[in-house]
Protein backbone atom coordinates (compact mmCIF):
# COMPACT_ATOMS: atom_id res chain seq x y z
CA UNK A 1 0.00 0.00 0.00
CA UNK A 2 1.55 3.26 -1.15
CA UNK A 3 1.25 6.87 -0.15
CA UNK A 4 -2.13 8.53 -0.70
CA UNK A 5 -1.85 12.32 -0.95
CA UNK A 6 -5.33 13.03 0.43
CA UNK A 7 -4.82 10.81 3.48
CA UNK A 8 -1.41 12.32 4.10
CA UNK A 9 -2.81 15.86 3.91
CA UNK A 10 -5.36 15.19 6.66
CA UNK A 11 -2.72 13.55 8.84
CA UNK A 12 -0.33 16.49 8.41
CA UNK A 13 -3.11 18.95 9.32
CA UNK A 14 -3.78 16.89 12.44
CA UNK A 15 -0.13 16.88 13.48
CA UNK A 16 0.24 20.60 12.94
CA UNK A 17 -2.84 21.16 15.11
CA UNK A 18 -1.46 19.04 17.97
CA UNK A 19 1.90 20.81 17.83
CA UNK A 20 0.18 24.20 17.93
CA UNK A 21 -1.78 23.09 21.02
CA UNK A 22 1.47 22.00 22.65
CA UNK A 23 3.13 25.35 21.93
CA UNK A 24 0.16 27.36 23.23
CA UNK A 25 -0.06 25.32 26.43
CA UNK A 26 3.71 25.54 26.99
CA UNK A 27 3.35 29.31 27.33
CA UNK A 28 1.01 28.79 30.29
CA UNK A 29 3.58 26.81 32.29
CA UNK A 30 4.57 28.91 35.32
CA UNK A 31 6.47 26.29 37.30
CA UNK A 32 6.75 22.64 38.31
CA UNK A 33 3.20 22.53 39.74
CA UNK A 34 1.80 23.45 36.32
CA UNK A 35 4.19 21.14 34.47
CA UNK A 36 3.72 18.10 36.74
CA UNK A 37 0.21 18.62 38.16
CA UNK A 38 -1.55 20.99 35.73
CA UNK A 39 -2.18 23.51 38.50
CA UNK A 40 -4.59 20.99 40.16
CA UNK A 41 -7.63 22.77 38.71
CA UNK A 42 -8.92 20.70 35.78
CA UNK A 43 -12.72 20.32 35.48
CA UNK A 44 -14.73 17.10 35.14
CA UNK A 45 -15.05 17.18 31.34
CA UNK A 46 -11.32 17.65 30.78
CA UNK A 47 -10.24 15.01 33.33
CA UNK A 48 -12.76 12.53 31.87
CA UNK A 49 -11.51 13.18 28.34
CA UNK A 50 -7.85 12.79 29.24
CA UNK A 51 -8.52 9.61 31.27
CA UNK A 52 -10.48 8.00 28.44
CA UNK A 53 -7.90 9.07 25.87
CA UNK A 54 -5.05 7.74 27.99
CA UNK A 55 -6.69 4.32 28.29
CA UNK A 56 -7.80 4.23 24.64
CA UNK A 57 -4.44 3.67 22.98
CA UNK A 58 -2.81 1.68 20.22
CA UNK A 59 -3.17 -1.54 22.19
CA UNK A 60 -6.94 -1.08 22.41
CA UNK A 61 -7.62 -0.11 18.79
CA UNK A 62 -4.97 -1.87 16.72
CA UNK A 63 -3.93 -4.58 19.18
CA UNK A 64 -7.49 -5.27 20.34
CA UNK A 65 -8.93 -5.59 16.85
CA UNK A 66 -6.06 -7.91 15.91
CA UNK A 67 -6.66 -10.08 18.98
CA UNK A 68 -10.42 -10.18 18.29
CA UNK A 69 -9.77 -11.18 14.66
CA UNK A 70 -7.85 -14.22 15.88
CA UNK A 71 -9.67 -15.17 19.10
CA UNK A 72 -12.92 -13.19 19.28
CA UNK A 73 -14.11 -11.74 22.59
CA UNK A 74 -11.84 -14.13 24.51
CA UNK A 75 -8.88 -12.36 22.93
CA UNK A 76 -9.86 -8.99 24.42
CA UNK A 77 -10.82 -9.91 27.99
CA UNK A 78 -7.61 -8.21 29.12
CA UNK A 79 -8.39 -4.96 27.33
CA UNK A 80 -10.89 -3.27 27.12
CA UNK A 81 -12.76 -5.29 29.79
CA UNK A 82 -10.03 -5.77 32.38
CA UNK A 83 -8.62 -2.30 31.78
CA UNK A 84 -12.08 -0.72 31.97
CA UNK A 85 -12.70 -2.48 35.28
CA UNK A 86 -9.65 -0.67 36.65
CA UNK A 87 -11.21 2.75 36.04
CA UNK A 88 -14.44 1.70 37.76
CA UNK A 89 -12.69 0.35 40.86
CA UNK A 90 -10.34 3.34 41.04
CA UNK A 91 -13.28 5.73 40.77
CA UNK A 92 -15.03 4.14 43.74
CA UNK A 93 -12.07 3.50 46.03
CA UNK A 94 -8.83 5.33 45.14
CA UNK A 95 -9.03 8.48 42.98
CA UNK A 96 -10.31 10.81 45.71
CA UNK A 97 -7.74 9.86 48.30
CA UNK A 98 -4.86 10.16 45.80
CA UNK A 99 -6.12 13.63 44.88
CA UNK A 100 -6.41 14.62 48.53
CA UNK A 101 -2.80 13.56 49.16
CA UNK A 102 -1.65 16.47 46.93
CA UNK A 103 1.19 14.49 45.37
CA UNK A 104 2.93 15.17 42.05
CA UNK A 105 3.29 11.52 41.02
CA UNK A 106 1.83 8.10 41.76
CA UNK A 107 5.11 6.97 43.34
CA UNK A 108 5.03 9.95 45.70
CA UNK A 109 1.69 8.66 47.03
CA UNK A 110 3.52 5.67 48.52
CA UNK A 111 5.68 8.06 50.53
CA UNK A 112 2.49 9.45 52.09
CA UNK A 113 1.91 6.08 53.77
CA UNK A 114 5.23 4.26 53.83
CA UNK A 115 7.90 6.97 53.64
CA UNK A 116 10.47 7.97 51.05
CA UNK A 117 12.20 4.60 50.67
CA UNK A 118 8.99 2.87 49.63
CA UNK A 119 8.31 5.67 47.15
CA UNK A 120 11.75 5.18 45.62
CA UNK A 121 11.32 1.42 45.37
CA UNK A 122 7.90 1.83 43.79
CA UNK A 123 9.40 4.28 41.30
CA UNK A 124 12.31 2.00 40.43
CA UNK A 125 9.91 -0.89 39.74
CA UNK A 126 7.13 1.19 38.17
CA UNK A 127 9.30 2.80 35.50
CA UNK A 128 10.18 -0.46 33.63
CA UNK A 129 6.52 -1.47 33.39
CA UNK A 130 5.62 1.88 31.88
CA UNK A 131 8.47 1.72 29.43
CA UNK A 132 6.64 -1.34 28.05
CA UNK A 133 3.37 0.62 27.89
CA UNK A 134 5.15 3.47 26.10
CA UNK A 135 6.63 0.95 23.67
CA UNK A 136 3.09 -0.21 22.79
CA UNK A 137 2.18 3.27 21.60
CA UNK A 138 5.43 3.75 19.67
CA UNK A 139 4.95 0.40 17.91
CA UNK A 140 1.41 1.47 17.00
CA UNK A 141 2.68 4.77 15.58
CA UNK A 142 5.28 2.88 13.58
CA UNK A 143 2.72 0.49 12.10
CA UNK A 144 0.30 3.29 11.19
CA UNK A 145 3.02 5.27 9.41
CA UNK A 146 4.29 2.10 7.75
CA UNK A 147 0.90 1.54 6.11
CA UNK A 148 0.35 5.25 5.42
CA UNK A 149 3.77 6.07 3.96
CA UNK A 150 5.09 2.70 2.81
CA UNK A 151 8.37 3.35 4.63
CA UNK A 152 10.39 0.73 6.58
CA UNK A 153 9.16 0.09 10.12
CA UNK A 154 12.44 1.22 11.70
CA UNK A 155 12.04 4.66 10.12
CA UNK A 156 8.32 5.05 10.86
CA UNK A 157 8.66 4.18 14.56
CA UNK A 158 11.40 6.82 14.83
CA UNK A 159 9.09 9.38 13.21
CA UNK A 160 6.21 8.55 15.56
CA UNK A 161 8.45 8.76 18.61
CA UNK A 162 9.77 12.17 17.59
CA UNK A 163 6.27 13.63 17.17
CA UNK A 164 4.96 12.47 20.58
CA UNK A 165 8.21 13.49 22.23
CA UNK A 166 8.04 17.04 20.91
CA UNK A 167 4.82 18.25 22.49
CA UNK A 168 5.13 16.10 25.64
CA UNK A 169 8.50 17.65 26.50
CA UNK A 170 7.20 21.10 25.62
CA UNK A 171 4.04 21.38 27.70
CA UNK A 172 4.09 18.65 30.37
CA UNK A 173 0.81 17.35 31.79
CA UNK A 174 -1.10 20.43 30.61
CA UNK A 175 -0.15 19.72 27.00
CA UNK A 176 -0.98 16.05 27.53
CA UNK A 177 -4.46 16.86 28.88
CA UNK A 178 -5.42 19.42 26.24
CA UNK A 179 -4.16 17.37 23.31
CA UNK A 180 -6.01 14.38 24.82
CA UNK A 181 -9.24 16.39 24.80
CA UNK A 182 -9.01 17.16 21.08
CA UNK A 183 -7.79 13.64 20.33
CA UNK A 184 -10.88 12.11 21.99
CA UNK A 185 -13.12 14.12 19.66
CA UNK A 186 -11.14 12.98 16.62
CA UNK A 187 -10.89 9.32 17.61
CA UNK A 188 -14.64 9.04 18.34
CA UNK A 189 -15.42 10.71 15.03
CA UNK A 190 -13.18 8.20 13.27
CA UNK A 191 -14.88 5.19 14.85
CA UNK A 192 -18.37 6.48 14.11
CA UNK A 193 -17.37 7.11 10.49
CA UNK A 194 -15.89 3.71 9.71
CA UNK A 195 -18.25 1.39 11.59
CA UNK A 196 -21.53 2.02 9.71
CA UNK A 197 -19.79 2.16 6.33
CA UNK A 198 -17.89 -1.08 6.95
CA UNK A 199 -21.05 -2.78 8.22
CA UNK A 200 -22.95 -1.67 5.11
CA UNK A 201 -20.20 -3.03 2.85
CA UNK A 202 -20.41 -6.37 4.69
CA UNK A 203 -24.13 -6.56 3.87
CA UNK A 204 -25.46 -5.94 7.36
CA UNK A 205 -25.12 -7.47 10.79
CA UNK A 206 -26.77 -10.78 9.89
CA UNK A 207 -24.06 -11.41 7.30
CA UNK A 208 -21.37 -10.64 9.87
CA UNK A 209 -22.87 -13.09 12.37
CA UNK A 210 -23.12 -15.78 9.71
CA UNK A 211 -19.52 -15.35 8.52
CA UNK A 212 -17.84 -15.06 11.93
CA UNK A 213 -17.06 -18.24 13.91
CA UNK A 214 -19.73 -18.65 16.60
CA UNK A 215 -17.10 -19.02 19.34
CA UNK A 216 -15.84 -15.49 18.56
CA UNK A 217 -19.01 -14.08 20.14
CA UNK A 218 -18.55 -15.94 23.44
CA UNK A 219 -17.62 -13.49 26.18
CA UNK A 220 -17.60 -16.10 28.95
CA UNK A 221 -16.14 -19.62 28.64
CA UNK A 222 -18.50 -21.82 26.65
CA UNK A 223 -20.85 -24.41 28.14
CA UNK A 224 -18.93 -27.41 29.35
CA UNK A 225 -15.76 -25.39 29.88
CA UNK A 226 -13.42 -26.85 32.45
CA UNK A 227 -11.98 -25.28 35.59
CA UNK A 228 -8.79 -24.27 33.75
CA UNK A 229 -10.82 -22.26 31.20
CA UNK A 230 -12.60 -20.34 33.94
CA UNK A 231 -9.35 -19.77 35.83
CA UNK A 232 -7.77 -18.37 32.66
CA UNK A 233 -10.79 -16.08 32.12
CA UNK A 234 -10.70 -14.69 35.66
CA UNK A 235 -6.92 -14.41 35.48
CA UNK A 236 -7.19 -12.36 32.29
CA UNK A 237 -9.89 -10.07 33.70
CA UNK A 238 -8.38 -9.54 37.14
CA UNK A 239 -4.72 -9.66 36.14
CA UNK A 240 -5.27 -6.44 34.21
CA UNK A 241 -8.32 -5.12 36.07
CA UNK A 242 -6.52 -5.20 39.41
CA UNK A 243 -3.02 -4.78 38.04
CA UNK A 244 -3.58 -1.37 36.53
CA UNK A 245 -5.03 -0.03 39.78
CA UNK A 246 -1.48 1.18 40.41
CA UNK A 247 -1.12 2.81 36.97
CA UNK A 248 0.77 6.10 37.38
CA UNK A 249 -0.86 7.83 34.41
CA UNK A 250 -4.34 7.17 35.84
CA UNK A 251 -3.45 8.76 39.16
CA UNK A 252 -1.82 11.65 37.33
CA UNK A 253 -5.44 12.51 36.38
CA UNK A 254 -6.52 12.34 40.02
CA UNK A 255 -3.72 14.75 40.83
CA UNK A 256 -4.71 17.33 38.18
CA UNK A 257 -8.45 17.31 39.02
CA UNK A 258 -9.84 20.36 40.80
CA UNK A 259 -11.23 18.23 43.66
CA UNK A 260 -11.65 14.65 44.81
CA UNK A 261 -15.23 14.32 43.58
CA UNK A 262 -14.17 15.31 40.06
CA UNK A 263 -11.34 12.76 40.16
CA UNK A 264 -13.71 9.93 41.18
CA UNK A 265 -16.56 10.85 38.83
CA UNK A 266 -14.18 11.18 35.88
CA UNK A 267 -12.78 7.68 36.44
CA UNK A 268 -16.26 6.13 36.71
CA UNK A 269 -17.53 7.92 33.60
CA UNK A 270 -14.50 7.11 31.48
CA UNK A 271 -14.57 3.47 32.64
CA UNK A 272 -18.18 2.94 31.53
CA UNK A 273 -17.48 4.73 28.24
CA UNK A 274 -14.42 2.55 27.72
CA UNK A 275 -16.44 -0.64 28.10
CA UNK A 276 -19.14 0.54 25.69
CA UNK A 277 -16.94 2.03 22.97
CA UNK A 278 -14.41 -0.80 23.36
CA UNK A 279 -16.85 -3.11 21.57
CA UNK A 280 -16.39 -1.22 18.27
CA UNK A 281 -12.85 -2.46 17.42
CA UNK A 282 -14.02 -6.01 18.21
CA UNK A 283 -16.96 -5.74 15.84
CA UNK A 284 -14.74 -4.17 13.18
CA UNK A 285 -12.58 -7.30 13.41
CA UNK A 286 -15.69 -9.45 12.83
CA UNK A 287 -16.64 -7.28 9.86
CA UNK A 288 -13.13 -7.78 8.45
CA UNK A 289 -13.57 -11.56 8.74
CA UNK A 290 -16.77 -11.20 6.70
CA UNK A 291 -15.15 -9.01 4.03
CA UNK A 292 -12.18 -11.36 3.67
CA UNK A 293 -14.58 -14.27 3.31
CA UNK A 294 -16.53 -12.65 0.45
CA UNK A 295 -13.40 -11.42 -1.32
CA UNK A 296 -13.97 -7.70 -0.71
CA UNK A 297 -10.93 -7.39 1.55
CA UNK A 298 -7.53 -8.94 0.91
CA UNK A 299 -6.46 -11.12 3.78
CA UNK A 300 -2.76 -11.16 2.90
CA UNK A 301 -1.60 -8.23 5.06
CA UNK A 302 -4.07 -8.99 7.86
CA UNK A 303 -3.14 -12.66 8.17
CA UNK A 304 0.53 -11.64 8.23
CA UNK A 305 -0.06 -9.01 10.95
CA UNK A 306 -3.64 -8.87 12.36
CA UNK A 307 -2.79 -5.65 14.21
CA UNK A 308 -2.87 -3.82 10.85
CA UNK A 309 -6.48 -4.93 10.33
CA UNK A 310 -8.17 -1.59 10.98
CA UNK A 311 -5.69 0.28 8.79
CA UNK A 312 -6.32 -2.05 5.85
CA UNK A 313 -10.08 -1.91 6.49
CA UNK A 314 -10.09 1.89 6.47
CA UNK A 315 -8.24 2.14 3.17
CA UNK A 316 -10.61 -0.40 1.61
CA UNK A 317 -13.91 0.93 2.95
CA UNK A 318 -13.44 4.70 3.06
CA UNK A 319 -12.94 7.49 0.52
CA UNK A 320 -9.36 8.82 0.81
CA UNK A 321 -10.59 11.99 2.57
CA UNK A 322 -12.51 9.94 5.16
CA UNK A 323 -9.62 7.48 5.40
CA UNK A 324 -7.35 10.41 6.18
CA UNK A 325 -9.67 11.49 9.00
CA UNK A 326 -9.85 7.94 10.32
CA UNK A 327 -6.08 7.42 10.22
CA UNK A 328 -5.74 10.73 12.06
CA UNK A 329 -8.16 9.34 14.66
CA UNK A 330 -5.98 6.24 15.07
CA UNK A 331 -2.97 8.47 15.54
CA UNK A 332 -5.01 10.45 18.08
CA UNK A 333 -5.69 7.25 20.02
CA UNK A 334 -2.04 6.30 20.01
CA UNK A 335 -0.69 9.75 20.80
CA UNK A 336 -3.16 10.29 23.65
CA UNK A 337 -1.77 7.20 25.37
CA UNK A 338 1.80 7.70 24.20
CA UNK A 339 2.22 11.14 25.72
CA UNK A 340 0.78 9.96 29.06
CA UNK A 341 2.88 6.80 29.01
CA UNK A 342 6.02 8.87 28.47
CA UNK A 343 5.20 11.58 30.99
CA UNK A 344 4.08 9.53 34.01
CA UNK A 345 7.31 7.52 34.45
CA UNK A 346 9.39 10.57 33.50
CA UNK A 347 7.78 12.49 36.36
CA UNK A 348 8.62 9.61 38.70
CA UNK A 349 12.24 9.56 37.50
CA UNK A 350 12.67 13.28 38.13
CA UNK A 351 10.44 13.91 41.17
CA UNK A 352 10.88 10.68 43.13
CA UNK A 353 14.34 9.43 42.13
CA UNK A 354 16.50 12.26 40.77
CA UNK A 355 15.29 15.03 43.09
CA UNK A 356 16.00 13.18 46.40
CA UNK A 357 19.39 12.04 45.09
CA UNK A 358 20.29 15.58 43.98
CA UNK A 359 19.27 17.11 47.30
CA UNK A 360 21.19 14.49 49.28
CA UNK A 361 24.39 14.98 47.26
CA UNK A 362 24.21 18.77 46.85
CA UNK A 363 22.85 19.43 50.35
CA UNK A 364 20.38 21.95 48.89
CA UNK A 365 16.84 21.85 47.41
CA UNK A 366 16.38 21.28 43.70
CA UNK A 367 15.00 24.47 42.19
CA UNK A 368 11.62 24.63 40.48
CA UNK A 369 13.35 25.23 37.14
CA UNK A 370 15.69 22.33 37.80
CA UNK A 371 12.76 19.97 38.47
CA UNK A 372 11.06 20.95 35.20
CA UNK A 373 14.33 20.51 33.29
CA UNK A 374 15.04 17.11 34.86
CA UNK A 375 11.51 15.97 33.96
CA UNK A 376 12.03 17.00 30.34
CA UNK A 377 15.31 15.09 30.22
CA UNK A 378 13.54 12.10 31.79
CA UNK A 379 10.93 12.14 29.01
CA UNK A 380 13.77 11.67 26.50
CA UNK A 381 15.17 8.78 28.56
CA UNK A 382 11.80 6.99 28.73
CA UNK A 383 11.14 7.54 25.02
CA UNK A 384 14.57 6.28 24.00
CA UNK A 385 14.34 3.13 26.10
CA UNK A 386 10.80 2.37 24.89
CA UNK A 387 11.95 2.90 21.32
CA UNK A 388 14.57 0.17 21.76
CA UNK A 389 11.87 -2.20 23.06
CA UNK A 390 9.68 -1.34 20.07
CA UNK A 391 12.51 -2.10 17.64
CA UNK A 392 12.98 -5.62 18.93
CA UNK A 393 9.43 -6.64 19.93
CA UNK A 394 6.55 -5.34 17.84
CA UNK A 395 3.50 -7.22 19.20
CA UNK A 396 1.45 -4.45 20.80
CA UNK A 397 -1.12 -6.53 22.64
CA UNK A 398 1.52 -8.73 24.31
CA UNK A 399 3.46 -5.68 25.50
CA UNK A 400 0.25 -4.07 26.75
CA UNK A 401 -0.85 -7.10 28.78
CA UNK A 402 2.68 -7.65 30.13
CA UNK A 403 2.90 -4.04 31.35
CA UNK A 404 -0.48 -4.21 33.07
CA UNK A 405 0.21 -7.54 34.76
CA UNK A 406 3.65 -6.47 36.01
CA UNK A 407 1.95 -3.51 37.69
CA UNK A 408 -0.31 -5.97 39.53
CA UNK A 409 2.63 -8.07 40.69
CA UNK A 410 4.57 -5.06 41.96
CA UNK A 411 2.11 -2.52 43.35
CA UNK A 412 -1.43 -3.85 43.78
CA UNK A 413 -1.13 -5.03 47.39
CA UNK A 414 1.12 -2.17 48.61
CA UNK A 415 -1.48 0.26 47.22
CA UNK A 416 -4.65 -1.48 48.43
CA UNK A 417 -3.32 -2.46 51.86
CA UNK A 418 -1.71 0.95 52.25
CA UNK A 419 -5.08 2.64 51.85
CA UNK A 420 -7.30 0.09 53.61
CA UNK A 421 -5.17 -1.85 56.16
CA UNK A 422 -4.04 0.01 59.24
CA UNK A 423 -1.15 -2.37 60.02
CA UNK A 424 0.59 -2.09 56.64
CA UNK A 425 4.13 -0.82 57.12
CA UNK A 426 7.25 0.12 55.18
CA UNK A 427 9.19 -3.20 55.24
CA UNK A 428 6.05 -5.11 54.27
CA UNK A 429 5.40 -2.84 51.29
CA UNK A 430 8.98 -2.90 49.99
CA UNK A 431 9.30 -6.68 50.34
CA UNK A 432 5.96 -7.15 48.53
CA UNK A 433 7.13 -4.99 45.60
CA UNK A 434 10.44 -6.84 45.24
CA UNK A 435 8.84 -10.29 45.68
CA UNK A 436 6.13 -9.71 43.08
CA UNK A 437 8.52 -8.26 40.52
CA UNK A 438 11.21 -10.87 41.14
CA UNK A 439 8.86 -13.86 40.89
CA UNK A 440 7.16 -12.58 37.72
CA UNK A 441 10.36 -11.67 35.86
CA UNK A 442 12.24 -14.70 37.17
CA UNK A 443 9.49 -17.11 36.10
CA UNK A 444 9.44 -15.61 32.60
CA UNK A 445 13.24 -15.75 32.38
CA UNK A 446 13.44 -19.39 33.47
CA UNK A 447 10.71 -20.53 31.05
CA UNK A 448 11.88 -18.27 28.21
CA UNK A 449 8.38 -16.90 27.56
CA UNK A 450 6.55 -13.68 28.42
CA UNK A 451 3.46 -15.50 29.72
CA UNK A 452 4.43 -18.84 31.33
CA UNK A 453 1.88 -21.64 31.49
CA UNK A 454 -0.52 -22.03 33.17
CA UNK A 455 -1.06 -18.40 32.26
CA UNK A 456 -3.70 -17.70 34.93
CA UNK A 457 -1.22 -18.62 37.67
CA UNK A 458 1.41 -16.29 36.21
CA UNK A 459 -1.22 -13.52 35.86
CA UNK A 460 -2.18 -13.60 39.55
CA UNK A 461 0.39 -15.72 41.39
CA UNK A 462 3.53 -13.56 41.84
CA UNK A 463 1.56 -10.51 42.98
CA UNK A 464 -0.59 -12.58 45.34
CA UNK A 465 2.50 -14.19 46.89
CA UNK A 466 3.88 -10.68 47.31
CA UNK A 467 0.67 -9.67 49.09
CA UNK A 468 0.86 -12.62 51.49
CA UNK A 469 4.52 -11.83 52.19
CA UNK A 470 3.56 -8.20 52.84
CA UNK A 471 1.02 -9.18 55.48
CA UNK A 472 3.48 -11.53 57.20
CA UNK A 473 6.39 -9.07 57.18
CA UNK A 474 4.17 -6.19 58.32
CA UNK A 475 2.86 -8.20 61.28
CA UNK A 476 6.35 -9.37 62.26
CA UNK A 477 7.81 -5.85 62.19
CA UNK A 478 5.06 -3.85 63.91
CA UNK A 479 7.30 -2.90 66.84
CA UNK A 480 10.52 -2.19 64.94
CA UNK A 481 8.73 -0.34 62.11
CA UNK A 482 5.42 1.00 63.46
CA UNK A 483 2.79 1.69 60.76
CA UNK A 484 2.41 5.32 59.74
CA UNK A 485 -0.79 7.26 59.11
CA UNK A 486 -1.72 8.16 55.56
CA UNK A 487 -0.82 11.83 55.22
CA UNK A 488 -0.90 14.44 52.46
CA UNK A 489 2.23 16.22 51.26
CA UNK A 490 1.14 19.33 53.18
CA UNK A 491 1.00 17.36 56.45
CA UNK A 492 -2.75 16.69 56.80
CA UNK A 493 -3.59 13.25 58.21
CA UNK A 494 -5.98 11.51 55.80
CA UNK A 495 -6.39 8.20 57.67
CA UNK A 496 -5.46 6.73 61.07
CA UNK A 497 -4.55 9.85 63.07
CA UNK A 498 -3.87 7.63 66.08
CA UNK A 499 -0.70 6.36 64.37
CA UNK A 500 2.43 8.44 64.85
CA UNK A 501 3.72 10.11 61.67
CA UNK A 502 7.44 9.39 61.27
CA UNK A 503 9.83 9.31 58.33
Amino acid sequence: MGVNGTELTFVIIYFVGMIIVGIIVARKIKGSDDYLAGGRRMPFWLVTATLFATWWGGGTVLGGSGAAFTDGFHGVIYDPYGAGLTLIIAGFFFMKIVHDAKVNTAAQFFSCRYGSWAARWSGVLMVPTYILFTAVQLVAMGKIFQVLLGWPYALTILLGTAIILFYTVLGGILAVAWTDFFQVIILLAGLFIIFPLALKLAGGWNNVVAATPAAHFDFFPSKGAGLSDWLWWWGALLGVGLGTLAAPDMYQRAIVAKNGKVASASALTSGVAYWIIGVIPVYLAFIAITLIGNGTLSGTIINDDPEKLILVLARTVLHPALAGIFIASLLAAVMSSGDSAMFAPAAILSNDLYKPAYEKIKKQPLSDTGLVLSTRVSVFIIAGTALLVGFFYANMYDLLVLAFQLLFHVLFFPLVLGVYWKKANTPGAIVAMITGFGLAVGWSAVTGTLFPEPEWIWALGPGTVGGVVMVIVSLLTQKSYPPKPLISTDGRILKWPELKATE
